[in-house]
C-alpha cells in the first residue's frame, strides 16, 4: 500500500510540475490551407486596380481552371481550399459548388469561410445567418469532397464579430447544439472561443513583430480549452491601397522574405493548423498565385515550408523543470483542490482622456487589422492615429452621405472621422456633422505595430526568374461570365 501511495504521489507531482508543451495539437494531423476567392471574371484584370496580374488571366466559373489551380496548390503542399461565401443565390455559392466537383476529381479538399465582411449585402440579421447555415449543413458539407477533421466538417469564419459571443451561442445552439461540426472563428477577440471550437488572424501583415504577434495566440485559444484549433497564418505582402479604403496599407514582399519570416513565425508557435492569406486575394494583393511579376516564386516557398510543417515540428525544451525526489516516508494527504484565478482577458482601449459621454453614442470597433482613424471624411485627409478591432469609440455625427462617421479623438474636446463600413452603429442614425466642430488634433503617441504608411509599388520590368513546377500548361476553353466585385 505505501508503495502505492509513493507512486500515486510522484505522479501527481510530475503532473503539477509537468512544461507547458504542446499536448492536442501533437495527434492532429498538420494541415496547409488558403484562402480561396471564387468572384473573378475577365473584366477583373486591370493594372491600374490590381498590385500585380495572374500569369493566366480567368474567370471563376472556368471548372478547368479551378482545377489547374487545384493541381498547383497540391504540388505546393496545400491541403484544402477555405473558399469565401456569401451564401445561397450568390456567384460565390455556384462557384463553389465546381470548386467542390474539382477537389474531388484531384484528392484535394474544400472548405467555406462564411465571409460577414461589412459591405456584403448578406447575412445582416441574427436570423440570415441562421438560415444560411442551415442551407450550407444540408448542401455542401455533404459533399465528399468538403473538408473534414476527425470526420467533423471545418467552417472558418470572418468577421463573425458582427454579432456578440451571446448572439453566436444561440446561433450555434439551434444549428449546431451537438458541435457536430469544427467553426473556426477570426480576429482579435479570443473570447469567441467560448462558442467557437478554434481561431484564426485573417492577417498578419499589419503587425510590426510578426513572430511576436503570433505568439501571443496559442494561449489565448487554448486557455478556453486545450482541445481548441490554433490556426497559424501565412501571407506573402498586402497592398489594397487601390481599393481606398480607410484602412488600406502596404506591407512589402521583399521579393518572398516577408512571406518567409510569417512562415518562420507561424511554425514557432506550434500550429495545428497553418493558412495562407491568400491563394488569389488579387485585390488587395495577399495572393501567392503565379503572377507576372513573381511567377511561380511562391509556390516553391510555399511546397518547401509546408514540407517542413508536415515533416514533424522539433519538440520545444523545457527549461528550469525541476526533478522530483522522493522520499521513503510519504505520508499519504489529502490531495488540495486547485483553487480557480480570475481569468483576465486584455481587450484594446483607445488611449483616451477620461471625458462625459453623455451626448455622444458609445459604439465599438469591427476590422480587420486596424482602422485608420482622419482629420477629415475623406480617405485623402491626414492620418491622425489608428484604431482596433473591438476598441470603444463615441460617434457624435455623419457625413452627408453617411459613409464616415465622427468620433471624439484623442479627447472629447477634438473630432475625428472614421469609415463607417467599420463601425458597428447605424450611421444614419446620427446627425450631420456641424462644421464648426473643434477641429482635430494629431496626437503624438502611435499605436504600437500599426501597419506602414502606403507606398506605391511597380511591377519591375525584369521579374524574378520562377521557379519550375511540374504541373501541365492551361488551355482555357470555358466560356468568361459576368460578375461584378463585391465593393
Amino acid at each position: 500500500m505505501r508503495n502505492l501511495l509513493i507512486s500515486l504521489s510522484l505522479l501527481l507531482f510530475a503532473i503539477f510540475l509537468r512544461p507547458n508543451l504542446p499536448s492536442a495539437s501533437a495527434a492532429r494531423s498538420p494541415l496547409v490551407l488558403a484562402f480561396y476567392y471564387a468572384w473573378f471574371d475577365e473584366n477583373t484584370w486591370n493594372k491600374d486596380k490590381l498590385p500585380d496580374l495572374p500569369k493566366i488571366a480567368y474567370s471563376s466559373n472556368a471548372s478547368e481552371m479551378i482545377a489547374y489551380h487545384i493541381l498547383q496548390a497540391k504540388h505546393a503542399g496545400i491541403d484544402a481550399f477555405v473558399a469565401s461565401w456569401w451564401g445561397q443565390g450568390n456567384p460565390t455559392d455556384d462557384n463553389f459548388k465546381i470548386v467542390l466537383d474539382q477537389a474531388q476529381q484531384a484528392n484535394f479538399k474544400a472548405a467555406v469561410d462564411f465571409d460577414f465582411d461589412p459591405s456584403s449585402p448578406l447575412f445582416k440579421s441574427r436570423e440570415g445567418a441562421i438560415n444560411a447555415l442551415r442551407y450550407l449543413l444540408a448542401t455542401h458539407v455533404n459533399h465528399p469532397a468538403y473538408l473534414r477533421v476527425d470526420g467533423k466538417p471545418v467552417i472558418f469564419f470572418y468577421h463573425q464579430t458582427i454579432y456578440s459571443v451571446d448572439d453566436w451561442a444561440i446561433i450555434r445552439a439551434q444549428v449546431d447544439p451537438n458541435h457536430q461540426f469544427i467553426w473556426i472563428a477570426e480576429g482579435i477577440d479570443e473570447t469567441y472561443q467560448r462558442v467557437f471550437d478554434g481561431h484564426h488572424l485573417y492577417s498578419i501583415g499589419w503587425a510590426k513583430n510578426v513572430a511576436a504577434e503570433l505568439n501571443k495566440w496559442p494561449r489565448r485559444v487554448k486557455k478556453f480549452g486545450a482541445e481548441k484549433y490554433w490556426v497559424a497564418t501565412v501571407m506573402p505582402g498586402n497592398d489594397d491601397t487601390r481599393t481606398h479604403r480607410a484602412d488600406s496599407y502596404v506591407r512589402e514582399r521583399e521579393n518572398g522574405n516577408f512571406y518567409r519570416e510569417t512562415w518562420d513565425a507561424a511554425l514557432s508557435t506550434y500550429p495545428d493548423w497553418v493558412i495562407i492569406t491568400s491563394w488569389n486575394e488579387w485585390v488587395e494583393g495577399t495572393m501567392i498565385e503565379p503572377s507576372v511579376t513573381y511567377g511561380d516564386l511562391y509556390l516553391e516557398i510555399t511546397r518547401e515550408y509546408s514540407a517542413k510543417f508536415k515533416a514533424g515540428l522539433p519538440t520545444p525544451t523545457p527549461t528550469n523543470t525541476p526533478t522530483p525526489k522522493p522520499t521513503a516516508t510519504l505520508t499519504p494527504t489529502r490531495t488540495p483542490t486547485l483553487a480557480p484565478t480570475a481569468r483576465f482577458i486584455a481587450t484594446p482601449t483607445l488611449a483616451l482622456n477620461a471625458f462625459d459621454a453623455t451626448d455622444g453614442i458609445r459604439a465599438s470597433i469591427s476590422v480587420s487589422g486596424t482602422l485608420r482613424v482622419r482629420a477629415a471624411p475623406s480617405t485623402n485627409a491626414a492620418i491622425l492615429g489608428r484604431l482596433r478591432d473591438g476598441q470603444s469609440v463615441i460617434l457624435f455625427a455623419r457625413d452627408d452621405a453617411s459613409k464616415w462617421i465622427q468620433i471624439a479623438y484623442p479627447d472629447a474636446a477634438n473630432r475625428a472621422w472614421v469609415s463607417a463600413d467599420f463601425v458597428k452603429a447605424d450611421a444614419n442614425a446620427l446627425p450631420v456633422a456641424n462644421e464648426n466642430a473643434p477641429a482635430p488634433t494629431a496626437i503624438a503617441t502611435a499605436i504600437p505595430e500599426s501597419p506602414p504608411t502606403p507606398t506605391a509599388i511597380t511591377i519591375p520590368e525584369s521579374p524574378p526568374a520562377p521557379a519550375i513546377l511540374s504541373y501541365p500548361p492551361y488551355i482555357p476553353s470555358a466560356a468568361p461570365f459576368k460578375f461584378i466585385l463585391p465593393p
